[in-house]
């Protein structure tokens, strides 16, 4: 019997017996589970009354798959509309290569589907995963076809509870927060940490619900690494644990090569290659499933050594303008350049090798005219480098790895007489309209200035101003609302705006030694007027403030240990 309730009174668990409108336009439609972060967003949309069914929470989970024979005719054809209409929005040939060619193939993977989807428990989570996140859906749909036809095709020994694990991996994003999920820039860390939650809520989610242990634990473990690198766990991921090391690869695949809120489909060979080097350079993933995954959906990637099937060996080459599915192929004895033809009568039988030189090679060049663009001043040159590094990178990510990284190496080129002063003016004053570029294109996507106003200061004139303002963006990403003094000549300044504008956070940023006497006693001077003063100081002498009478007090020498001090800060004073 349905009953309305208060949204704040909704207890997680809960299932929604009638569609909620705003504006005349359906929200959620009934039958979605309520999660505490469901709760959450009507409240913020201002929903004060909802209507769920007055009964306990779910049922557990139960091994009732109705059995194919035993179904009406309406529910295997709503369920048949429902498996083609999800499968026309993953199953193209530019990125399954020709594994579902194979009609048996197609009617076994119709056949598991209908099994999978005839649970009532599994289809209540599937149904509220695809009104949560359709995008999420698709992916997790995406991750149990590409698994399943894997193993079916390769004979590996799998259970079904496993397989349920692949449908359901990314099931704990029910708890991860809508704007989250919708975001369509990159992820800050702390938005990251929240994404990363989804293992253990997924998890928990499972195991309330009573699902077989093997499907908990691919829910769980699925972004562990073979290096121990991966999360919630840090699990070192065991080599005879053959069904989740394909799982993982399965996963990176179809995030890349699938649509995603926050970037546009990548190329499969391009996924590949990106999956190549994290198992043959940075050993995250098995590099033997990798060419088994590869040799699976027989799209092969540039520089993959391979054997034909005339036994002859060769290497991929790239082929912009050609297909994926036939590519060029360089023999290794002639080193004679041949087309796969379409008649299928020689094809690949086999990946051998990869040779990870010319990734690196690419990664190299496209650093370098990074460089040379920015000393040239030619920042739409520039950001188009700077696109092509920063790809899969978080936001933070970028601001170290390319911007930080970029300013250093031209000092050091500085230092060494191998840039002029003009030379370091130039490509700072690039990296400061790149900055500004960027942060226009997301500044709509910044989570709001919950955490106050903080003053940044630049002690260093023209020649920090870069630095400074990496940092002051950094704490606009991460929920500040920041007021930038670029350049300083009075010291009182930096205490005059605090007391105008109410600011509980101050952050200066030097480099010279000559400004360490200046900024601790500087700090000094606040703490008996400012005794809820939370103070950041960065710069490469930062570490000569060691001692102050400041209690809140993160020193930093980079944006890397800036950004640990935000994350300690986050932690400690927020609890976040």
């Amino acid at each position: 019997m349905p009953k309305v309730v208060k949204v704040e009174n909704l207890k997680d668990g809960s299932i929604l017996a009638k569609d909620i409108y705003i504006n005349s336009s359906v929200l959620y439609r009934s039958g979605m589970l309520i999660t505490s972060e469901l709760i959450t967003y009507l409240s913020k949309k201002g929903v004060p009354f909802v209507t769920i069914y007055d009964a306990p929470p779910v049922a557990p989970f139960r091994h009732t798959n109705t059995a194919l024979s035993r179904m009406t005719s309406h529910g295997r054809k709503e369920l048949t509309s429902r498996f083609q209409n999800d499968m026309a929005q993953i199953a193209n040939e530019l990125r399954y290569g020709r594994i579902l060619h194979s009609e048996s193939s197609y009617k076994w993977l119709h056949s598991l589907y209908l099994r999978f989807y005839s649970n009532p428990t599994v289809r209540l989570l599937l149904d509220s995963m695809k009104q949560w996140d359709p995008v999420c859906y698709i992916h997790s749909l995406d991750v149990f076809v590409l698994a399943s036809l894997f193993f079916k095709h390769t004979q590996w020994k799998v259970s079904e509870d496993f397989i349920l694990g692949c449908l359901l991996h990314d099931i704990g994003k029910l708890y991860t927060p809508a704007d989250i999920l919708l975001k369509k820039g990159k992820l800050t860390q702390r938005e990251y940490s929240k994404i990363t939650r989804h293992t253990v809520d997924g998890y928990e989610l499972l195991k309330r619900m009573n699902f077989p242990n093997e499907t908990c634990r691919v829910v769980r473990s699925h972004h562990e690494r073979m290096d121990g690198s991966g999360y919630p766990d840090n699990l070192i991921v065991k080599k005879d644990d053959q069904n989740l090391k394909l799982m993982m690869i399965t996963d990176v695949y179809s995030a890349l090569t699938l649509n995603r809120s926050y970037r546009r489909p990548m190329h499969a060979t391009k996924a590949m290659q990106i999956i190549l080097n994290d198992s043959a350079r940075n050993h995250l993933l098995d590099l033997q499933t990798c060419y088994s995954f590869i040799n699976f959906i027989h799209i092969f990637p540039p520089a993959t050594r391979v054997l034909l099937t005339t036994g002859e060996e060769g290497m991929i080459l790239a082929n912009p303008a050609g297909s994926d599915i036939l590519p060029r192929v360089r023999l290794e004895k002639s080193g004679c350049v041949i087309q796969l033809p379409s008649d299928l009568s020689m094809t690949v039988e086999t990946v051998t090798s990869w040779d990870s030189s010319e990734v690196v090679k690419q990664a190299k060049q496209t650093w370098n005219d990074y460089i040379h663009y920015l000393i040239d001043g030619n920042s739409v040159k520039a950001v188009d480098c700077l696109d092509a590094l920063s790809d899969g990178m978080r936001i933070e990510d970028i601001f170290i790895k390319l911007f930080e990284r970029s300013l250093d190496e031209i000092q050091k080129g500085l230092t060494l007489k191998r840039f002029l002063d003009a030379d370091y003016l130039i490509a700072t004053f690039t990296i400061l309209r790149l900055l500004s570029w960027k942060m226009l294109k997301i500044s709509h996507q910044l989570s709001k200035n919950d955490l106050g106003e903080v003053v940044i200061a630049n002690l260093e004139s023209f020649k920090g101003l870069t630095r400074t303002k990496l940092m002051d963006d950094l704490f606009s990403i991460s929920g500040w609302k920041t007021d930038f003094l670029a350049e300083i000549n009075e010291i009182g300044v930096v205490r005059d705006l605090l007391q105008r504008k109410n600011a509980n956070y101050l952050a200066v940023s030097f480099s010279s030694r000559s400004h360490a006497p200046v900024v601790s006693n500087l700090l000094n001077q606040l703490n008996s007027e400012f005794p809820k003063l939370t103070v950041f100081v960065h710069g490469s002498q930062a570490n000569l403030i060691k001692e102050s009478a400041i209690e809140r007090l993160f020193v930093s020498t980079n944006l890397s240990e800036l950004i640990l001090n935000m994350k300690q800060f986050f932690e400690s004073e927020l609890g976040a």
